[in-house]
């Protein structure tokens, strides 16, 4: 399975993207602990803070699947 150039291009964006993800992540679940120390007990601060969290971790978990995703769709592609 090799597609070249074009091929080495989408890996390298897949890096640069899933290193600008991690630090998305990282902030985002930063955010989210923020929210929560300064909830103050308020239960709807603490359900955002809780939503912030799952948000980030779906967002993690989308950033990890990337290179699985683009095997598979060049595996689609190079048939």
């Amino acid at each position: 399975m090799d597609l070249g150039a074009f091929g080495q291009t989408i890996n390298n964006a897949i890096t640069i993207a899933q290193a600008l993800g991690l630090l998305l992540f990282v902030f985002f679940l930063s955010l989210a602990g923020f929210y929560f120390m300064t909830s103050g007990g308020n239960p709807q601060a603490i359900e955002k803070s809780k939503s912030a969290a799952f948000n980030a971790c779906i967002g993690l978990a989308l950033i990890l699947s990337a290179r699985t995703i683009q095997a598979l769709v060049a595996n689609m592609v190079v048939r």
